[in-house]
C-alpha cells in the first residue's frame, strides 16, 4: 500500500488520519495485494494490470472498479473466477466455460497464476463497501443461491 501511495495510485495516510478510499483506489489496493510481484514492483504492477485490455477494449481496471463499487451486481460474479497471470501480465474472467481475456494470453508454463473465485471476489467487494464480514458471507451465499436458481 505504501509503494502504491508513494506512486500516487492511492492517497497518502498522514499520521493517524486515514483517507477514505473510493472504488478505484480499492480496486488498485486489491491488485497490489493479489498481483504481488514484490514490494519494489507494486506501483508498476498495479498500473500494468489495471490497464490490461480485451481485444474489444474492455479494461480490467474498469471491470474491477465496477465490481467493487457495486455497479456489477454480486449475483453476477459469484459463479465466475478471476485468474491473474503474473508473467507475462494477463487476466481472464471465466464464467460457465466462457473466457474474457485481458492482456497476454495464457502462456503454458507461465511463472505464476492466481485464481480468485467469484464468491470470494464478491465478498471482498462487499467488505470494501463497508459490509461486515459475516454479513458479506451471508449476502454472497444468497447471491450464489439466487444465481443457481436462474
Amino acid at each position: 500500500m505504501q509503494r502504491a501511495s508513494e506512486a500516487g495510485l492511492l492517497p497518502m495516510a498522514r499520521g493517524s488520519d486515514r483517507p477514505d478510499l473510493g472504488s478505484l483506489e480499492l480496486s488498485r489496493l486489491f491488485l497490489a495485494a493479489v498481483a504481488d510481484r514484490g514490494l519494489g514492483n507494486a506501483a508498476a504492477t498495479v498500473r500494468e494490470f489495471e490497464s490490461l485490455r480485451t481485444d474489444s477494449g474492455i479494461v480490467l481496471g474498469d471491470v474491477l472498479d465496477g465490481i467493487i463499487s457495486g455497479r456489477v451486481e454480486t449475483a453476477s460474479i459469484v459463479h465466475q473466477a478471476l485468474i491473474l497471470q503474473l508473467s507475462p501480465a494477463g487476466a481472464s474472467i471465466v464464467s460457465g466455460g466462457h473466457h474474457l481475456h485481458f492482456g497476454a494470453p495464457h502462456a503454458a508454463g507461465a511463472a505464476k497464476q492466481i485464481v480468485v473465485p467469484g464468491a470470494q471476489l464478491a465478498a471482498i467487494a462487499l467488505e470494501f463497501r463497508g459490509v461486515m464480514p459475516d454479513s458479506a458471507d451471508e449476502m454472497t451465499a444468497v447471491a450464489r443461491l439466487s444465481a443457481a436458481l436462474h
